[in-house]
């Protein structure tokens, strides 16, 4: 059995950043039950939607954060990309605050909320790259800690807002959040001083575009379907469905750091792509076959605790949408794996999946077309991206064999 150093780190960050992301995991549970119980389905689909629409506006932060993995603080870089890191959120900021009016008219949603909630997006890229050379770096009790901790202050945001701001919570909830992203920014800004630069090097094209585009994809699978049923369903429809998000998106942000690590891992230690990829795989497997057995199993208690009773009109179709997302958190796999390579093929698969799923979404106006073609579009999009990967593979077999 295999013991090397490689792999004993392996499974250690592994562990560091698992059980980091189960204590997330948990702080983001209580946020999702207080705020569901305090608010109810319409109030909860609005947090959800305004929160949504920051996820678009942060569309390029997984590329931020892919980057500062892929491409590590290097000397003589590491300056600008922080300058550009701001300036980009600057610049968005501004760009959401011209498309405001529209946003507000086109979601049902205040004006001055939406400038509110969306103000955070100011420091978010920085603080994805600070996060990103953390993990390049391979900090990952560093990287626990603050992950941990965002999902704390999100919780403390809606406790604060409940408790001290109860005649306007959803304004108060902004404002906290706000606050609280300032801190964890100097927190991350402050860690990410201590990891040594290192040497410059060449970026080929491939890494450059692997990351871009696995970037981008990674943002659209977390927000689009519940933007789609924000501006399609009913304001209680879109509450429910965003509940229903809720719940799905808990497993893929698990398997999430798994390939975090499995990505550090590799640019370590090329040799061993495959192995890394091996054990990455069965992990979101066996994980997942957990995840689905109990929404499989006890599907109407998993919601009321989640969520509360107000929300058991969806738990009908919480299995279907947890199968779309085991399907998208194996996707996530290997378009990871992809990003460590700087191979496209993976990647172009999952994007031709992603762009056919978007477009379904388009005339689908209840929350079962919404999960139906969901689940549709995740499981076409896992069998591409499998298809050309063993493909590749076999490709890349004959031509050793030749050799």
């Amino acid at each position: 059995m295999e013991t090397t150093d490689g792999t004993r780190r392996f499974w250690a960050d592994n562990a560091a950043l698992g059980l980091a992301t189960v204590v997330a995991g948990l702080f983001n549970s209580a946020y999702s039950i207080l705020l569901a119980h305090a608010l109810g389905p319409a109030n909860y689909g609005r947090v959800g939607a305004l929160n949504n629409l920051v996820s678009l506006f942060l569309l390029p932060m997984p590329i931020v954060s892919l980057a500062a993995i892929r491409i590590g603080k290097q000397t003589g870089r590491s300056r600008w990309l922080e300058w550009g890191s701001l300036g980009l959120g600057i610049l968005l900021f501004g760009a959401a605050v011209l498309l405001g009016p529209y946003l507000s008219r086109r979601f049902a949603l205040s004006p001055v909320l939406v400038t509110l909630y969306l103000s955070s997006i100011i420091l978010d890229f920085g603080y994805a790259l600070y996060l990103g050379y953390l993990k390049r770096a391979r900090r990952y009790a560093v990287v626990g800690f603050l992950l941990a901790l965002a999902s704390l202050t999100g919780l403390l945001s809606v406790v604060l807002a409940i408790t001290a701001g109860r005649q306007a919570p959803l304004a108060w909830l902004g404002i906290w959040q706000f606050t609280f992203m300032g801190v964890l920014f100097l927190l991350t800004r402050a860690f990410s001083r201590r990891v040594p630069h290192l040497p410059p090097t060449y970026v080929r094209r491939e890494v450059v575009a692997t990351t871009l585009g696995v970037g981008t994809l990674q943002a659209l699978w977390g927000f689009s379907d519940v933007l789609f049923a924000k501006a399609h369903l009913s304001t209680v429809q879109a509450g429910l469905y965003t509940g229903l998000s809720t719940i799905g998106q808990a497993f893929p942000f698990v398997i999430a750091s798994l390939c975090t690590v499995m990505l550090t891992a590799i640019l370590d230690e090329p040799g061993k792509r495959r192995a890394y990829l091996s054990r990455t795989l069965w992990a979101t497997l066996i994980l997942g076959v957990l995840f689905i057995g109990v929404l499989l199993w006890i599907p109407d208690p998993v919601v009321r605790l989640a969520l509360g009773s107000a929300f058991v009109p969806m738990s009908a179709l919480v299995q279907r949408y947890s199968d779309a997302m085991a399907a998208m958190a194996l996707i996530l796999v290997f378009t990871t794996y992809g990003v460590a390579n700087g191979t496209y093929r993976t990647m172009m698969a999952a994007a031709v999946g992603t762009v056919g799923w978007l477009v379904s979404l388009i005339t689908a106006h209840s929350m079962a077309a919404l999960v139906n073609r969901t689940l549709i579009g995740m499981v076409a999009s896992l069998v591409l991206v499998v298809l050309v990967f063993v493909v590749r593979r076999a490709n890349e077999t004959s031509l050793v064999d030749h050799r």
